[in-house]
């Protein structure tokens, strides 16, 4: 009897045995609370203890995964990747209560956004704890930022690098973040948030939580690519506002800048337009999944704050059935044909189909009202994205007035022809989409971006496409020589290559999953002509539901990729991903997960 006790015993330690079959002695362990402890080993990461145990006092120990991995190895827990960095592996108690932001050595119309920012910043530290810490110390941080111009434009040629040193005393921790812009002091700033963990242990009671700090640090760093992009599809499935903010800062964690928003396709036209409400009256859904007109303008502050630029897509001349069928109802025509027709397949790339009418004149006074709503919403200079891929050539030959049209221009009723048809409408749309820009002040005429397609090969584009005006994203796969072609025409292109870099591959027909590794392994060349990369979240098969698990970390990884262009591989990376895995969750995401949970807690163990 006095056997089976003796689990019991030990468990709840409450009273004493003593086996005289075996003659073993009582012992009575010793009482502390138990907390797994982690252990920075060189080459090796960051390391579990074997068992439970008090945490010792020993530099290279810590009492959380997280906090171990903030000061282990020579970067720490910073992503994307900095080019130099020196970090102490000492850490200080700090608390939010005390943190102090300077912006005097910053020009004053700069002050607003860079509060702003800072605000940002203090509640990213504070979600270390999720959002309660609650050991007080009373140490003084400041942060003193230098931005040395007034320039508030996000552009291809924004100046986002930074510095940060980071200095401790015995009474006060002062850092200096200078930037020569407002987005390099916010990368600055977002670098400051990941050398900061909570101080946590892993077992012990989770409403005590802490905020420790990196020490020492000195970082210079600045990005390879200038367009560093993630696409959302919002028209085949609609993703609510507060799902593309969550999308928007997980965007920031990781020094992404472009938020692609492919808002409107065949399928739907969610977007609201002040001048033609026709939109979303006949594209939207329902009367819940439309984005207002002050939604966006909001989503377009909340996304500059955070260093992101939006570009709206509206996919012209094909991917566009939904939200345009109204024309003869209103007296205007057709604006677009083949839209929902059955069969499809000889029409359009996947259901439902749609294309834009160019031979329709009241086409053009559609879009150039919708192109001003546009223009009046985004960031100046706007970056608009005009579309323009999978034009089926049977879609058009199956309007008797188009063919009409095509004949009095003297278009053939071949290919040639139709590629005509289709540079014309193009051709006409950056001419409307120029006068709206001046029409708000624009002086300067901005580039537009289209994908690529027959209209980008290269014995063609050069005669239809101006390659001052237009960058070509390359979507094509890896085999295809085009990227490499339209950089040595001196096209601007940016690169998205559907075998790697879309998220939705794996989950359809032959298609193949990309995991982060395969993503982080692929390389963009080094070329003036190369402004960078995005991954691309399709949306046929996902919603908010699914969102952030198909999307995060392997954004993170197309990230470090286009930022540091790092030449280390994905096991080197892996430990720094993890502990953005974490940063995210605390963040409000839903990110997936990269390894089991032992794996997680022994760097390098499990690759």
């Amino acid at each position: 009897m006095c056997r089976l006790l003796v689990l019991a015993i030990i468990l709840v330690n409450l009273v004493n045995c003593k086996d005289t079959d075996n003659d073993i002695e009582e012992s009575t362990p010793v009482v502390y609370e138990p907390s797994w402890t982690y252990e920075c080993v060189p080459d090796e990461g960051c390391q579990r203890s074997d068992f439970p145990q008090p945490t010792l006092n020993r530099s290279m120990i810590f009492d959380s995964i997280d906090l171990c991995r903030t000061v282990c190895g020579r970067f720490g827990g910073i992503w994307p990747k900095p080019v130099t960095a020196a970090l102490s592996m000492q850490t200080i108690k700090i608390h939010p209560n005390y943190l102090r932001f300077d912006l005097s050595n910053a020009p004053a119309e700069t002050r607003k956004i860079l509060a702003e920012m800072s605000q940002v910043a203090t509640q990213n530290i504070i979600s270390e704890c999720d959002g309660n810490v609650t050991e007080i110390v009373e140490m003084p941080v400041v942060v003193h930022i230098t931005v040395k111009t007034n320039n508030m434009n996000l552009t291809w040629k924004t100046d986002e690098q930074y510095r940060l040193d980071v200095q401790s005393k015995d009474t006060s921790v002062v850092i200096q973040v200078i930037a020569e812009t407002v987005f390099g002091a916010r990368h600055g700033l977002e670098t400051l948030t990941q050398l900061i963990s909570a101080d946590k242990p892993d077992l012990l009671e989770q409403n005590k939580c802490g905020l420790r700090i990196v020490a020492g640090a000195k970082i210079w760093d600045k990005p390879v690519y200038p367009h560093r992009g993630f696409l959302l599809d919002t028209s085949r499935n609609f993703i609510p506002m507060e799902d593309i903010k969550r999308m928007i800062d997980g965007l920031a964690t990781v020094k992404m800048n472009v938020f692609h928003w492919h808002v409107t396709d065949s399928h739907s036209f969610p977007l609201e337009s002040r001048r033609v409400p026709q939109f979303t009256k006949y594209g939207a859904y329902s009367a819940s999944e439309i984005y207002s007109s002050e939604e966006v303008r909001g989503l377009v502050e909340y996304a500059l704050v955070r260093g992101v630029r939006i570009v709206i897509e509206i996919d012209s001349p094909a991917h566009a059935g939904n939200g345009w069928q109204w024309g003869n109802e209103y007296g205007l025509g057709d604006l677009a044909v083949c839209v929902n027709e059955n069969p499809w397949r000889q029409l359009c790339i996947q259901p439902p189909c749609g294309q834009l009418n160019p031979a329709n004149p009241a086409l053009y006074r559609v879009l150039r009202d919708l192109y001003r709503d546009i223009a009046e919403t985004l960031t100046k200079p706007p970056l608009f994205h005009i579309g323009g891929d999978e034009v089926f050539f049977e879609c058009w030959n199956s309007s008797n007035t188009i063919l009409e049209y095509m004949q009095t221009k003297g278009y053939s009723r071949n290919v040639e022809g139709f590629i005509n048809l289709w540079s014309e409408f193009h051709e006409k749309a950056l001419n409307i989409w120029d006068e709206e820009l001046a029409a708000i002040g624009e002086t300067e005429k901005q580039p537009v971006i289209i994908w690529s397609s027959e209209l980008t090969q290269t014995h063609r584009i050069q005669k239809h496409l101006d390659k001052k005006r237009y960058v070509i994203e390359v979507w094509e796969p890896l085999s295809s020589p085009l990227l490499i072609q339209l950089i040595r025409l001196g096209y601007n292109v940016i690169s998205v290559p559907k075998d790697v870099w879309y998220l939705d591959h794996g989950f359809w027909g032959q298609t193949k999953y990309s995991n982060w590794r395969r993503m982080y392994a692929h390389t963009l060349p080094r070329d003036p002509n190369v402004l960078g990369g995005e991954v691309a979240m399709w949306t046929e098969y996902v919603d908010s539901q699914a969102l952030d698990p198909r999307v995060f970390p392997r954004v993170a990884s197309v990230a470090e990729r286009l930022w540091s262009d790092p030449t280390t591989g994905a096991s080197a990376a892996q430990p720094r991903l993890q502990r953005v895995r974490t940063r995210l969750v605390h963040r409000g995401l839903r990110p997936d997960v990269l390894a089991p949970g032992w794996c997680a807690q022994h760097d390098t163990r499990c690759l």
